[in-house]
């Protein structure tokens, strides 16, 4: 019996070539690699100015930081999300209003409206499983009202409808869409703020005036590396057979009436914990995984969200990679129809 586990990154053959070719050649930290992957990526999703970091949680924490938010600020975050979206802005002394979600995981975009206030910031929509329900029309009322959206895309890439908040987080964790082992990046709509950007991932050095340049802002050691970058350059070349793939087992959730989006499908059940035992009994790894952020001390403990609280114990969800094929799918759809059949 084939085991099927909720998460497989997928690498290269040019990825571990690259790698291999960037640890003989001496130059391991910020270099040529990390300014090709740039420029690539940009061209491969039709990006401008493109700023790779650390980790997709580097791109939040900058976001926020370039955005302004600061004590006593409001924002608006979805209450279903990593908690990597929202910590950063604990951090900054920010006041987080949460929103529930819907049906589908995403943020409630009517709940979103009624929350805003005089005093709003920002508002921040995360792309859960890699749905993008709600972008446009966060789109529209963040213009309409003033207020700067940041787009949490970790879960995006690769999707039809990305990248068009103030600010754009990207992740390249190990199991997203397409991954640097670990990394991340930000696009800034206001291109006036990319330079600021580029010397706050690098401790507030202008890196092209190093030794002559002053500090005046305290920044941060985000920045990537070549051998990361090595790894984004080799995956890039096989992007579109990874989106492709991930698109068709889409599809094929869908027909059999699971809602599945570019990074995962989910099921919402009224008997998750044995559905969940009858999917790994059969080899499949099926979880719950992302909670709701109320939950944790740090966010001031649990509020009440009716969707949110309808959902919390319904949602499990399915694995959607490189290492699932149709047959696969196929199979997930029928251990689920045959153990409501009993």
């Amino acid at each position: 019996m084939k085991k099927i586990k909720l998460f497989k990154p997928y690498v290269s053959w040019r990825a571990i070539w690259n790698v291999v070719k960037v640890l003989r050649s001496g130059q391991l930290a910020e270099g040529p690699q990390v300014a090709a992957f740039e420029k690539e990526f940009g061209e491969m999703f039709g990006l401008s100015d493109v700023i790779t970091l650390n980790s997709g949680t580097a791109a939040l924490e900058l976001a926020y930081e370039l955005a302004g938010i600061t004590v006593g600020d409001e924002v608006i975050s979805p209450v279903l999300t990593m908690p990597a979206t929202n910590i950063p802005l604990v951090r900054r002394g920010a006041k987080i209003i949460f929103a529930d979600t819907e049906d589908d995981l995403n943020i409630s975009i009517a709940d979103v409206e009624q929350k805003i206030t005089p005093n709003t910031k920002a508002v921040v929509f995360v792309h859960f499983n890699g749905n993008n329900r709600g972008l446009n029309e966060l789109v529209a009322l963040c213009a309409k009202k003033n207020i700067i959206l940041i787009e949490d895309a970790a879960q995006a890439v690769g999707s039809d409808n990305w990248g068009k908040g103030d600010f754009v987080c990207v992740s390249f964790q190990a199991i997203k869409t397409f991954t640097t082992g670990d990394g991340g990046a930000l696009i800034c709509k206001n291109k006036e703020l990319t330079p600021k950007a580029r010397r706050l991932r690098w401790f507030g050095f202008d890196r092209q005036r190093r030794q002559t340049a002053d500090i005046t802002e305290a920044g941060y050691k985000y920045h990537m590396n070549d051998i990361a970058a090595a790894i984004g350059r080799g995956n890039l070349r096989s992007v579109q057979k990874v989106i492709a793939h991930r698109k068709s087992l889409v599809e094929e959730f869908n027909k059999h009436g699971i809602p599945a989006h570019i990074w995962r499908a989910f099921i919402l059940t009224d008997q998750r914990e044995e559905l969940q035992k009858k999917l790994k009994d059969n080899g499949i790894d099926a979880e719950a995984y992302d909670n709701r952020n109320d939950i944790y001390s740090l966010f001031g403990g649990r509020q009440s969200f009716p969707n949110m609280d309808r959902l919390e114990k319904r949602y499990l969800l399915l694995p959607l990679h490189m290492g699932v094929s149709l047959d696969d799918v196929r199979r997930m759809s029928k251990i689920i129809k045959e153990f409501y059949a009993i």
